[in-house]
């Protein structure tokens, strides 16, 4: 039987983490081994604090070959059930419900927006936070696997927001506020999340469209966050105003 959308990401997203457990675990063994061969003519294992510093560094192999086991559990689960790689932030439908719909939607060619938030040269597998819009979800996926899924109609606004992290290098975030928060999706090119967000306000109207979203978006966070009743307010104003410009 032909597999859906959700149950070919989940096969892709448990790829990718074997591959990235499998790294890590050999990384930390490797460093270990090196670490023993180092010191191992240092200790004295008739030393107490030698033999602590033996045991701790047994029980952090040990804790980490346990969540490589669980890690990849995990996986395996969410590849055979797609469903559970859904996180459901508005639960007007279960798992099981809103996967269908999901499957269903992208196996009838309804994907109106497929964007990965960082850019990558021609011919390079795509990495980072997925963007998907579908008719009924807009779709974020993490690149470990989990999706968040979002109503259409639950979303207010959506933005590129400009900003600086630490004291040189720019950041962008895709913001989207909706009724229940404030989802981000963060990435590095300007341009390319700015474009993102344009294609996305084909299908979600942008009410603030007469405003500086660098300004905006900053402002909006805290209106949103400390007077949402007044978000509301506001949010209601400018979309009457949008509709009677297109309705003119």
């Amino acid at each position: 039987m032909e597999q859906g959308f959700l149950e070919q990401e989940a096969k892709k997203a448990n790829q990718r983490n074997r591959k990235l457990f499998t790294v890590l675990t050999v990384v930390f063994l490797v460093s270990m081994a090196v670490i023993c061969f180092a010191v191992k003519d240092i200790f004295d294992f008739d030393d107490a604090r030698a033999v602590k510093v033996i045991v701790c560094l047994g029980i952090m192999a040990g804790v980490m070959l346990i969540s490589v086991v669980i890690g990849l559990i995990a996986s395996i689960r969410s590849a055979a059930d797609a469903s559970r790689s859904l996180l459901l932030p508005f639960a007007e439908r279960t798992k099981e419900e809103a996967a269908r719909l999901i499957n269903r939607e992208v196996a009838e060619g309804k994907i109106l927006v497929d964007e990965y938030i960082y850019e990558f040269a021609q011919g390079k597998k795509p990495y980072g936070a997925r963007v998907i819009l579908l008719p009924s979800y807009l779709l974020l996926g993490n690149g470990m696997g989990k999706i968040t899924i979002i109503p259409r109609e639950k979303i207010y606004w959506l933005c590129a927001q400009v900003g600086r992290k630490g004291s040189s290098s720019f950041i962008v975030r895709l913001v989207i506020f909706t009724e229940k928060k404030t989802f981000y999706v963060e990435g590095v090119d300007v341009d390319h999340v700015e474009k993102l967000a344009q294609r996305l306000y084909q299908y979600i109207p942008n009410v603030f469209d007469a405003y500086d979203p660098f300004v905006l978006s900053y402002e909006l966070e805290q209106l949103f966050d400390k007077n949402r009743a007044e978000f509301l307010r506001f949010y209601e104003e400018e979309k009457r105003k949008n509709n009677i410009l297109c309705e003119s």
